[in-house]
């Protein structure tokens, strides 16, 4: 699991200032039709929801992943809780989280919410779980199937030998989905989100218009200390090439964060590993998104680098210190 210590104060603007563009000017322009705006819409809007968002394009980076090791750091994303077992569900549960087409997990440990869509066998799935005799209830044009109270950790429930903790407490099956989390509500966010919805919120909205159509990411909308958003991302082709995305989003001064963040690229060095940003970012370029409220830094990674920098740098604060923060 990917794992942010992360938080942010919103700055007020309108929804329509997630409608960022993808293209780099901040013009707006298609935005609101990528997969992860799409993928915001499944999610209904909560304090819990709103506060952790990481996005995978599952099939997409399945793909490239198959091509060498440089995408290898990025399967997983959007269902990072039950990555590690995704072989497992797929032996004994007739499921593999892995062939799903897309991906989102939203909220925090233990209270978070997952959905992976596409096609899938749901009667052998239904089937492996009634073996195991788990309570099931009809549920949004699906089932809903309760392996554990809220919260529970039970390493002799229905599902041991299966999930770790509580993530599997409760699940949906149905057509084109399935749902999971470790309490009936967090199971509720995905299942039946309303019109209120993660792509509704100004803060995600205008994070996910800055990165634009990514097939991995991370958004981090509420961090401990902190009253910047932050977001990071990967923008991929169908021949491997991959532009590494971050956008930070200040409740004050965006003008002020582009210009000094573009004096660090050039001259700085990131705090954890005392390594030159322009190193670590080569040709890294910065403008500013979503109708100017947030800044965008966007740099091409290599043929051979490894592909998810901004996500390391993410979880080391070294963005933040970026920042300015």
């Amino acid at each position: 699991m990917i794992t942010i210590a992360a938080a942010m104060l919103c700055a007020g603007c309108s929804g329509d200032d997630g409608d960022g563009s993808d293209g780099g000017d901040g013009s707006g322009g298609g935005a609101g039709d990528t997969g992860l705006k799409a993928a915001l819409e499944r999610v209904a809007a909560t304090d819990t929801t709103r506060q952790y968002v990481e996005y995978g394009d599952v099939a997409t980076l399945t793909t490239l992943a198959h091509d060498g090791k440089r995408f290898l750091s990025l399967v997983g994303y959007g269902f990072s809780p039950i990555a590690p077992v995704a072989q497992l569900m797929a032996e004994e549960l007739h499921f593999d989280p892995a062939k799903m087409d897309g991906a989102l997990l939203a909220g925090e440990p233990p209270n978070w919410s997952g959905l992976l869509w596409g096609d899938y066998d749901v009667d052998a799935l239904d089937g492996a779980l009634r073996g195991r005799d788990i309570p099931a209830e009809d549920d949004a044009g699906g089932t809903r199937w309760t392996s554990g109270k809220d919260k529970e950790i039970n390493l002799n429930g229905p599902l041991a030998g299966i999930e770790r903790t509580s993530e599997l407490n409760d699940i949906h099956t149905g057509s084109g989905k399935f749902g999971y989390a470790a309490t009936r509500a967090g199971l509720a966010a995905v299942t039946t989100p309303g019109d209120d919805t993660l792509a509704d919120d100004p803060t995600l909205g205008r994070l996910a218009g800055c990165l634009g159509d990514v097939a991995a990411a991370v958004l981090a909308a509420k961090v401990d200390g902190e009253t910047t958003a932050y977001a990071v991302g990967v923008r991929t082709t169908s021949d491997g090439a991959a532009t590494e995305v971050a956008c930070f989003a200040p409740d004050r001064d965006p003008k002020g964060m582009r210009d000094h963040v573009a004096g660090e690229l050039k001259n700085g060095t990131a705090p954890s590993i005392r390594q030159p940003w322009r190193e670590l970012l080569p040709d890294a370029s910065v403008d500013l998104a979503a109708l100017g409220s947030v800044v965008r830094i966007t740099a091409k990674t290599g043929d051979d680098a490894a592909v998810g920098r901004v996500m390391q740098l993410l979880q080391t604060r070294d963005l933040a210190a970026l920042a300015g923060g």
